[in-house]
């Protein structure tokens, strides 16, 4: 029985690690730790080999699908163009450094549809429009089409979301209407 139930945790753990994207290519080295514990004999130090090396599975996966969601909000409203080039300049430099250039290159996320931060800033640009740096870093530039008057302030949460027919729009927690952005930085 305790056979029986090593290979099925194998059986069960080896298709959900290879679908994970860090090893969607590389699937012979991904069962390489539940190979290793094939090759035990004894039941019970074999259960515990197959539970150690789906613990790492999970683990690889789970800091993946964390470094995933954080480059999602990292590359929100920016263009395909100009993410393109940051995984280009960011694969090279792994290159360069001796990293493994993969870890890098298979985080190209899909666009979110939505990015929520608190605002930590806002001033007028030398254009004369509001300019506001969220607490994530990003930085938007108020647009001509805009529904929502008056003065923002610093600490209000806002939501960016893709506008109706393109472009982004700032909505402000508590109050109606939204600003129309472009993202600076």
């Amino acid at each position: 029985m305790r056979i029986f139930r090593s290979s099925l945790v194998c059986l069960t753990a080896a298709p959900l690690f290879l679908a994970s994207p860090a090893h969607a290519d590389d699937g012979e080295e991904a069962l390489e730790p539940f190979r290793e514990c094939g090759t035990i004999t004894e039941g019970p130090a074999r259960l515990a080999c197959f539970d150690a090396a789906l613990a790492g599975a999970d683990a690889a996966l789970e800091a993946r699908q964390e470094r995933r969601r954080r480059r999602t909000v990292e590359d929100f409203g920016l263009s395909a163009t100009q993410i393109e080039e940051r995984y280009d300049r960011e694969v090279e430099r792994a290159r360069e450094s001796g990293g493994d250039a993969e870890d890098v290159a298979d985080l190209a996320p899909p666009e979110p549809t939505e990015v929520t931060s608190n605002i930590v800033e806002t001033f007028t640009d030398s254009t004369r429009r509001r300019v506001f740096l969220l607490e994530n870093g990003q930085m938007w530039r108020e647009g001509s089409n805009s529904s929502l008057r008056g003065r923002i302030r610093v600490g209000s949460s806002a939501t960016i979301s893709r506008g109706g027919i393109g472009g982004y729009r700032l909505r402000v927690e508590g109050r109606t209407g939204f600003i129309s952005v472009s993202r600076i930085r």
